[in-house]
């Protein structure tokens, strides 16, 4: 069995800026919010605000990352899940639920040309693998930013299995 480590919020906030940055090779100050996969922190003050209403964070949970799929709908990494919003909803994964990601499904933007999912600009399903087997799909961006997504965040299912948050 593999032992729980306890982590305050902090700690655990760290770990998923430390993977962040870890992945881009960059530090905090090469990112300025504007970035479509960025930190939170740095989004713009009002912005800020206004997830934060709508996420229902819990007590001793921080909003560390977004990923900005169109001017309303965005998912949130915060130091216990992913959210997913937008205009009307919201979907949740906890960590402790999560097993891994699945990657995209292939698309076709028209049938003369085949777009992969390595070129910026695009939306495609993307695969969240829960630890019961269900997949959720998810649109996200193409490119670096839904690569970026996808490289930090398979990292969450970690928090999930060995970290136990505490006050």
């Amino acid at each position: 069995m593999e032992k729980i480590i306890e982590k305050s919020a902090k700690q655990i906030k760290e770990r998923i800026e430390f993977w962040f940055f870890n992945y881009f090779n960059k530090t905090k100050k090469d990112f300025n919010g504007s970035e479509l996969f960025t930190l939170f922190e740095l989004l713009n003050a009002e912005l800020q605000i206004e997830l934060k209403q709508r996420l229902n964070l819990e007590s001793n949970e921080i909003p560390v990352l977004v990923l900005k799929i169109s001017e309303s709908e965005f998912i949130v990494n915060t130091t216990k899940k992913f959210i997913r919003i937008d205009s009307d909803k919201m979907e949740i994964i906890n960590y402790a639920e999560f097993e891994w990601h699945n990657g995209y499904k292939s698309f076709v933007v028209d049938k003369e040309k085949k777009i992969i999912t390595k070129h910026n600009g695009h939306l495609s399903e993307f695969g969240l693998r829960k630890r019961n087997g269900e997949i959720i799909y998810w649109e996200i961006p193409t490119g670096v930013p839904g690569f970026g997504f996808w490289n930090v965040t398979k990292k969450c299912e970690l928090i999930g299995r060995k970290f136990k948050l505490v006050e």
